[in-house]
Order: structure tokens, then C-alpha cells, then sequence
């Protein structure tokens, strides 16, 4: 399973993040639902994005830390609200897809 991951992590270098829309220079990978909060291991729970969005991000949840990215003008957070988005329900989904 380790050698899955890290087959994923380094096929993701130079993607964009779905964070930051910024090709990965590191990518990592993050709980979206931190494990400290009790998120899972599941996959549906993490998401390959870049060092610098996942070190911002810490422990908080997605949806916190979009607020706290909106409050500071940042614009990932419209990025990354476009992303999660869930276009039926009009609202944030737990896990970007």
C-alpha cells in the first residue's frame, strides 16, 4: 500500500494542486477532514496537493480553512470553493473529487 501512495505522490509532481491551481513541486498528502478531528484514512478522505497549501491548511478542516482564506482576501479560496463546490446541492462537499 506505501508504494501505491508514493507511486501517486510522485506521478502527481507538476500537476496542479487542486488547492492552489499551482503545479506540485512536493507534492503531500492531506487529510481533508484532519485526523486529529477525527477524519479517516480512507481515500475519500485526502486529496495529493502541494507542501505550501498543505502546510497553510495545519489541522483545520477544509471549510475552515477557506474561511480563514476568504477573510484574508486570498484568492485559493475561490479556487478551491469552485472545486468543492458540489454543483446539485450548492454546498461544499467533505472531500474534493
Amino acid at each position: 500500500m506505501r508504494e501505491v501512495r508514493r507511486a501517486a505522490l510522485m506521478a502527481a509532481i507538476g500537476q496542479p494542486c487542486p488547492y492552489c491551481g499551482e503545479p506540485m513541486a512536493a507534492p503531500t498528502r492531506d487529510h481533508i477532514w484532519p485526523r486529529k478531528r477525527g477524519g479517516t484514512l480512507n481515500g475519500r478522505n485526502t486529496a495529493i496537493v502541494c507542501d505550501p497549501c498543505n502546510s497553510d491548511k495545519g489541522a483545520r478542516s477544509l471549510e475552515s480553512w477557506l474561511y480563514a482564506l476568504d477573510k484574508a482576501g486570498d484568492r485559493r479560496a475561490r479556487f478551491v470553493a469552485v472545486l468543492a463546490t458540489d454543483p446539485v446541492n450548492h454546498r461544499t462537499r467533505a472531500y474534493i473529487g
